[in-house]
């Protein structure tokens, strides 16, 4: 296992750096669902967003190595899915022209799944073609996401200002 000075200087500067991401992430993603934003910045923010996603995730793995644990690192990787999802229901959301490629390419990626692809096709997109279903699949998944991440993103939050608050002297 690591020494205290490399967990503690490393690994909290990572875990800080990852929560800062997924935050501002969240909060972009809420002021969207709010449509505080004009529509024609919606699609700019949301390959902003998808973007953000994977640096959340090469941050979480970065964070998940250095800790040393397997377990965590494990999870760190077990992460990089959902993160992409989120990235990719939240490019679907717009319903523009890059969110119709975008979709048909899942569709038909989904498609080629051998055995249950028509099954996950139906479950994942509302049937073989994009439809109103697939747009609100995409959006309870998306948000579904969002309101779970900020969740942990709090209470992980609460976890490290704690943890400085107990070790701080006196």
């Amino acid at each position: 296992m690591p020494s205290n000075v490399s967990r503690d200087g490393t690994v909290v500067a990572l875990e800080t750096a990852l929560l800062a991401v997924v935050a501002a992430a969240v909060a972009t993603d809420l002021v969207l669902f709010a449509r505080l934003t004009p529509q024609s910045l919606a699609e700019p923010i949301r390959l902003l967003l998808a973007a953000g996603a994977g640096i959340a995730a090469s941050l979480g793995v970065a964070a998940g190595v250095a800790d040393g644990r397997p377990l965590v690192a494990v999870g760190a990787v077990a992460a990089v899915p959902i993160a992409g999802l989120y990235a990719y229901t939240g490019l679907l959301l717009p319903w523009t022209q890059l969110s119709f490629f975008l979709g048909q390419i899942g569709v038909e990626l989904t498609l080629s799944v051998p055995v249950i692809g028509g099954v996950l096709a139906d479950v994942l997109f509302g049937g073989f073609t994009l439809s109103q279903a697939t747009l609100e699949r995409a959006y309870r998944v998306h948000y579904g996401l969002v309101v779970a991440v900020a969740v942990v993103v709090v209470g992980r939050t609460t976890m490290l200002l704690r943890g400085r608050i107990d070790s701080s002297p006196a």
